[in-house]
């Protein structure tokens, strides 16, 4: 699943290719991808509306139109957004399609369909409950040593599992927090109560970091992701762990392990991390 420096990539990305341009036709053709409101009220909602921003919160971007409501999108797991000359050739998996004043085309595409988009804002009061609950993201004001503390102290849990709570640290997914568990020299099953002051100071500095390099290297590309122009990422190559099960460590050559928390991957140094 993209995670916030995918995203963050993708609006980059879009912005260019989208601000201020108006919709003029929409086609939707899987309509279960549209979750709010209904396909004919999606459609007749964004006919007509002009895109004057493109923002990001967490794994979401907002597409904000003129008349203050906002295109809600998620990409999950293989979802990307497009944009090609109205002329060229479809891109593979397409599955809903801006047609835009400009003579270019938005493409939603997904090869697995999970992603979603919804319509919200001005007098309709519904909002996506996972959008809403969102916690602060790194890097942010918002996201304090302070805070980090306080939620890993209030918790009882592995901390990998931890880092992957949106309602804790938006933005956050299997890639980076295992990346940041590397950098802090801290095993995914270590329990957040437990932690120690020096490991919370040491964790806290490593999740911003390792987002922060995530956004210089546009992204982590591994098999689906691509921004708007197409592109990859590359910070696959500054990887510490995440897809090196079986490798050397980078730092002390011991072979990293991957183990299961809360379902998911996570591969880690036995040496370094403890």
């Amino acid at each position: 699943m993209p995670e916030l420096p995918e995203v963050e990539q993708a609006r980059l990305s879009l912005l260019p290719h989208i601000k201020g341009k108006t919709v003029v036709k929409a086609e939707i053709r899987l309509p279960r991808m549209i979750r709010h409101p209904g396909v004919p009220e999606f459609i007749a909602g964004v006919e007509g509306r002009t895109i004057v921003d493109v923002q990001r919160k967490g794994k979401y971007l907002t597409l904000l139109l003129d008349d203050g409501r906002f295109i809600l999108a998620h990409l999950r797991m293989t979802g990307a957004l497009l944009v090609t000359p109205c002329k060229a050739k479809e891109p593979p998996f397409a599955k809903i399609r801006f047609f835009l004043s400009d003579g270019t085309d938005l493409w939603f595409t997904d090869i697995r369909t999970f992603g979603t988009l919804c319509l919200c804002g001005g007098s309709d009061p519904w909002q996506d409950k996972g959008y809403a609950g969102l916690g602060p993201e790194p890097l942010s004001p918002e996201f304090t040593e302070a805070y980090l503390k306080a939620k890993l102290k209030k918790s009882n849990q592995m901390v990998k599992y931890f880092l992957l709570d949106q309602h804790i640290i938006a933005g956050m997914g299997n890639i980076y927090a295992d990346e940041a568990l590397a950098v802090a020299g801290i095993r995914p099953t270590r329990y957040t109560d437990k932690l120690t002051a020096k490991q919370i100071h040491a964790l806290y500095g490593a999740v911003n970091q390792v987002i922060a390099q995530g956004l210089r290297n546009r992204g982590t590309t591994f098999r689906n992701y691509q921004d708007a122009n197409g592109q990859m990422g590359n910070n696959r190559d500054f990887l510490l762990v995440y897809g090196r099960k079986g490798l050397p460590c980078k730092k002390c050559g011991t072979i990293l392990k991957q183990i299961k928390v809360g379902g998911r991957g996570s591969v880690y140094c036995p040496h370094c991390q403890k």
